[in-house]
């Protein structure tokens, strides 16, 4: 696969981000295939990442959704989660990573078939001691491989919080921005990130996330979730083999 190859699928994979879920599913076998070692796929993957969600924290914050308090209270616990995710990750044997890396893909697959992320919540987490636990075991999992993690993030922040999608969307959105910080300082501290890579998908994923925002406004995000949920079937089955 050539470089710009990988710029098309990091646009798609923007796309997913974006509009459905999961786009880093696709994008870190595909940096594997491309040639890096997993674990530098799974560290240059979080540059395109932090540009991403600091994007749309800027969003968020300018048409107002935005909760000081709450972000305040969920980040600290997932930023010290990520810093011990992040850690391990960096030091795992390549090949170790790579199978769990399938797992959780063909895990993702199963949880968002059966998942309804509109579904109202019957029930609220009102002890902060265990919504603390919740948000450090979240962001030790979006440390370590990040991908998929906007599910959890997700029935984290409704459970903590009660909050309509759009809330939850931004302290999502601001909660992944911070830990990527964090993670990106441990994997470049390991030299676990490929920095003229990183600069190809972060383009690359920046257009597909403008190209994502505007087909889920105007399409809906049905179809493009069924086309991902294949698209990382098939790539977590060659995986295991590759």
């Amino acid at each position: 696969m050539s470089i710009w190859a990988l710029f098309v699928v990091a646009i798609f994979a923007g796309i997913f981000n974006i509009s459905a879920a999961g786009g880093s599913f696709v994008m870190l076998p595909l940096l594997i295939f491309y040639g890096l070692p997993p674990t530098v796929a799974n560290g240059t993957n979080r540059i395109s990442l932090l540009v991403q969600n600091w994007l749309g924290v800027y969003s968020f914050a300018k048409r107002d959704v935005w909760d000081l308090k709450t972000n305040v209270k969920l980040v600290i616990p997932a930023m010290a989660g990520s810093v011990i995710g992040a850690y391990y990750s960096s030091i795992l044997p390549d090949s170790q990573f790579k199978k769990i890396i399938s797992i959780f893909m063909m895990a993702f697959v199963i949880i968002t078939l059966f998942s309804n992320s509109k579904k109202e919540l019957s029930f609220r987490v009102k002890s902060y001691p265990i919504v603390f636990l919740i948000f450090l075991v979240v962001g030790f999992y979006g440390g370590f491989i990040q991908a998929g993690v906007g599910l959890l993030l997700i029935a984290g922040i409704r459970i903590a919080t009660g909050y309509d999608l759009i809330k939850v969307n931004a302290i999502k959105t601001f909660i992944i921005a911070c830990y990527t910080i964090i993670a990106i300082l441990i994997f470049a501290l390991k030299g676990k990130i490929n920095w003229h890579v990183a600069v190809i998908v972060a383009t690359g994923q920046g257009i597909g996330g403008y190209i994502g925002a505007k087909l889920a406004v105007e399409k809906g995000e049905k179809y493009i979730k069924l086309f991902i949920l294949l698209a990382i079937t098939i790539l977590a089955i060659k995986l295991m083999f590759y």
